[in-house]
């Protein structure tokens, strides 16, 4: 066992070298980059000269490996110190303190080297020798190391405290972390003079310590701690018990029979076992992603509902109909479910080449006015390069001087903490400028991925809305061409008329009979046109849309009252099969419009004593608006028994102009058709020659 013990502490001081090198070369240009590294080389000094403790080993060896094992653990302190000092800014105001523990150092280290410290060589249970140290020394020794750590850990935990941001979790990390290391050396080691013999278990997590110990010193983008610890403690679970269990069968087997396993194969066995259960607590979570979201959930509350609010928000972009309200409800909802002072959308218009303020979120009206940035500005610049978020931050530690200057300018402009890119097709279309959090906190990495997905979606729906405004304009500009010809067709025969009166009439003025019949026939041409012009508006024109809950049925008796005198001129027979009586949201006047064409066109169709039923009901379709899956449809029916339509007219019903009326327009049916797709609704038709017509109008319910 001592010999596993052995490679576990040299394992934990490759572990330490590494930690010292990245500290090392990613703070360089900083005070505590050299002194972490320096604290990181002597412990990896003091973890290889304390792995000779379980090798046997001659008394000579075993002391000068001690002195070497002690130089190392007095040396640590004294720079761990001052690299805490310097790691939360405060050399200068502990200057003194860190002069006396260096003193102290010294002071020991001569001590140690003069033989003074060392009183001779033990033999505890686990290690194959030990110092025994001057019990006059020991206790002034023991104060020196542990004043060293625990005021060090008070000052960045109070430095922590007092700070926001990226340093006040760099600094959260680091406690945890130098914690979880002194309980797993100091506390095991420091007691053994005075016989209290623990197990050094915790030179198991040693390394994992040493790594979120070099990842805290050496990121500039921090995951949050309480996410890595959540995961830490599964992974740790899931390891304990693995091995507890495996223990557990080898130490029964080894009670009922003793010659079962020889020593050796034991140290294979558990070798084997802590290796099968540490790749388990890795690869575990991958497969298991659920068990990290309980634990979390168990241990830290529901901290992150945030994320899953914004997650969800990706699912609500494609149902919003415009441009503003993707923007609108993106800005809003980051800025209310992450707590944040602010939240701005610049988007990219090509017309000017600025990024302009599109949606804000925890601005007033002074507050938005000339928020823009330029495609050469600092902040687009860096973003459209890097295809990065920009976090202040980060910027110190990721950016030369210079550099952070200029986006420092842009930042400070803005009022905001990061700015997350929209790119698309590899080009910046637009960026979201997050304040700073209220409660202080930094952005951490799960918070950027989240946005940097959200900001994407964003992009997307803005892209997929302007694609769909051009089909409209579009379509709309094929409308109007077919409007512009349908109108040239119509008013051409009465202006025709109208030219033909007016170029006679210098001859026949005194004429009454052509003077009545002029009178008569150009009225009836201009009504005409004027009739055409108010057709081709109402289908044109935005509608003036007042929205109100009405009862379908309540619709249907109102229209039918509308068309009353006509059928009772023609003696139509109405039959009512009011099989449902749905509520719907809708603009009352625009559905009598639609109901009253329906039933004036099939008074119209029927000849005398004919028959007209109108139903309503309700049925799943398709949602006519372009939504996804299928949607509750209120249906109202006109249905009549008249000679049918030809399949030929079927197909150009909702033309504009299209008619086989003598006096009609064409535009009833298609300004009908419009409002029905207003309401996100459609209307249908079904004929069958010399059997009648059916007329279906569906409108979507709430």
């Amino acid at each position: 066992m001592t010999l596993f013990y052995h490679y576990l502490v040299l394992l934990s001081a490759a572990a330490s070298f590494a930690v010292a090198m990245a500290v090392f070369w990613k703070n360089r240009y900083q005070a505590a980059g050299p002194l972490f590294g320096t604290t990181m080389l002597l412990l990896t000094v003091w973890m290889v000269g304390f792995a000779q403790y379980y090798l046997p080993m001659d008394e000579s060896s075993a002391l000068l490996w001690a002195k070497i094992t002690l130089s190392g653990s007095i040396a640590i302190h004294s720079v761990l110190f001052h690299s805490m000092t310097s790691l939360v800014g405060k050399m200068r105001r502990f200057r003194w303190w860190t002069t006396t523990f260096y003193a102290l150092g010294l002071t020991f280290m001569a001590v140690l080297w003069r033989d003074g410290l060392i009183a001779g060589l033990e033999h505890p249970p686990f290690m194959e020798h030990y110092v025994r140290y001057n019990r006059a020394w020991y206790p002034p020794l023991v104060g020196y190391i542990l004043s060293a750590e625990w005021i060090g850990i008070w000052i960045v935990g109070h430095s922590a405290m007092r700070s926001i941001g990226y340093k006040r979790t760099q600094l959260i990390y680091f406690v945890i972390a130098i914690s979880i290391v002194f309980l797993t050396t100091s506390a095991i080691i420091l007691p053994i003079e005075y016989k209290f013999y623990v197990q050094p278990f915790g030179l198991f997590i040693l390394p994992v310590n040493l790594v979120l110990l070099a990842y805290a010193l050496s990121k500039a983008r921090l995951a949050d701690f309480n996410v890595v610890i959540a995961r830490i403690l599964l992974h740790t679970v899931t390891l304990v018990v693995i091995i507890g269990i495996s223990l557990l069968f080898v130490g029964a087997m080894t009670l009922i029979n003793p010659g079962f396993m020889n020593p050796q194969q034991i140290l294979f066995t558990i070798m084997l076992v802590v290796t099968i259960g540490v790749a388990l607590a890795i690869g575990l979570p991958r497969f298991l992603p659920r068990a990290e979201r309980m634990m979390q959930e168990r241990m830290l509350g529901k901290r992150y509902g945030y994320q899953d609010a914004l997650s969800s928000l990706v699912k609500e972009l494609s149902l919003l109909p415009n441009i503003d309200e993707v923007l609108n409800k993106a800005a809003t909802t980051i800025h209310s479910q992450m707590q944040l002072s602010r939240v701005l959308i610049l988007m990219h218009d090509s017309l000017s080449g600025q990024y302009q303020l599109q949606a804000q979120s925890g601005l007033n009206r002074q507050e938005s006015e000339g928020l823009e940035l330029t495609e050469d500005s600092p902040v687009a610049r860096w973003l459209s390069e890097n295809k990065d978020e920009l976090v202040r931050d980060e910027m110190v530690r990721r950016l030369p001087a210079h550099t952070v200057s200029e986006l420092a300018t842009d930042l400070d402009r803005l009022k905001v903490t990061v700015c997350v890119p929209m790119i698309l097709d590899g080009q910046l279309v637009g960026l979201v400028g997050l304040g700073e959090k209220t409660n202080k906190d930094m952005f951490f990495v799960s918070d950027l991925r989240v946005l940097e997905t959200l900001a994407t979606e964003v992009a997307l729906a803005v892209r997929y809305r302007r694609m769909e405004d051009q089909i409209l304009r579009k379509n709309k500009l094929i409308e109007l061409g077919t409007i512009a010809a349908g109108v040239a067709h119509e008013i051409r025969n009465p202006l025709a008329s109208i030219r033909t009166f007016a170029q006679l009439m210098p001859d026949r003025m005194d004429d009454p009979e052509f003077k009545n019949e002029f009178s008569k026939l150009v009225m009836q041409d201009v009504d005409r046109i004027t009739k055409v012009v108010e057709s081709m508006l109402a289908f044109a024109r935005p509608a003036q849309v007042k929205i109100a809950e009405y009862r379908v049925t309540d619709l249907v008796e109102e229209a039918i009252l509308l068309v009353q005198s006509r059928l009772k001129n023609k003696r139509i027979e109405l039959i009512k099969q009011f099989r449902e009586e749905p509520v719907l949201n809708v603009d009352k006047q625009q559905i009598l419009q639609v109901l009253v064409n329906l039933l004036s066109n099939a008074v119209d169709a029927l000849p005398e004593q004919g028959k007209i039923r109108i139903a309503t009901g309700t049925r799943a379709m398709e949602d006519a608006s372009g939504g996804n899956g299928a949607q509750r449809f209120a249906v109202i029916e006109v249905a009549d028994n008249g000679p049918g339509i030809p399949a030929a007219v079927r197909n150009r019903l909702f033309d504009p102009f299209f008619t086989t009326k003598k006096e009609g327009t064409g535009l009833g049916l298609s300004i009908s058709q419009k409002i029905a797709r207003d309401h996100g609704g459609i209307i249908t038709v079904s004929s069958i020659e010399g059997k009648g017509t059916t007329f279906q109008v569906n409108l979507p319910l709430n």
